[in-house]
């Protein structure tokens, strides 16, 4: 029975291919998205209806985007794959040395926060240019209860230790 139950584990490997997957699609869009807009900042002259600082930003959520998808990719494959010998785990990057689920979350939370950041950011300096109105605040006030959160669950693991 257990030998069935960890051959279900192998389902992870369809999780670990399609978050590379997409995290290939969001790189790629990113770059087109960068790309454009600085062919548009160097090559025309700079009108009303260029913006390409908001088209810069823009590309940064994609490519923030792209980053989770492959954190939680290699984190995936890290815990439910890799049987790293001390040597070998100790060769890899800081992020990457995770030892359960519970810090592949924290780790995702801060990234996610971080990106959530970037669009509240684009998202905020695209709306400069209209009326705000009170739906503006609903990502900001997200952002807060996040990393509100991340802090009480940091603080708690502290006491743990």
């Amino acid at each position: 029975m257990f030998q069935q139950l960890l051959k279900v584990r192998y389902v992870a490997v369809v999780i670990v291919l399609i978050s590379i997957l997409h995290s290939v699609a969001f790189l790629v869009m990113g770059t087109r998205v960068a790309i454009e807009a600085y062919w548009h900042m160097f090559s025309q002259p700079a009108s009303a209806m260029s913006r390409p600082g908001v088209e810069i930003l823009h590309s940064l959520d994609f490519l923030f985007i792209s980053l989770v998808l492959m954190v939680l990719a290699l984190g995936i494959a890290k815990l439910f794959f890799l049987q790293l010998t001390p040597a070998d785990a100790s060769n890899l990057p800081n992020w990457l040395r995770i030892e359960s689920i519970s810090e592949l979350k924290i780790m995702l939370w801060e990234t996610i926060l971080t990106t959530l950041l970037i669009v509240g950011l684009s998202d905020l300096i695209r709306d400069l240019f209209s009326p705000l109105a009170w739906s503006a605040l609903i990502l900001p006030v997200a952002i807060l209860i996040l990393a509100v959160s991340l802090f009480f669950i940091r603080k708690g693991d502290a006491r743990k230790r």
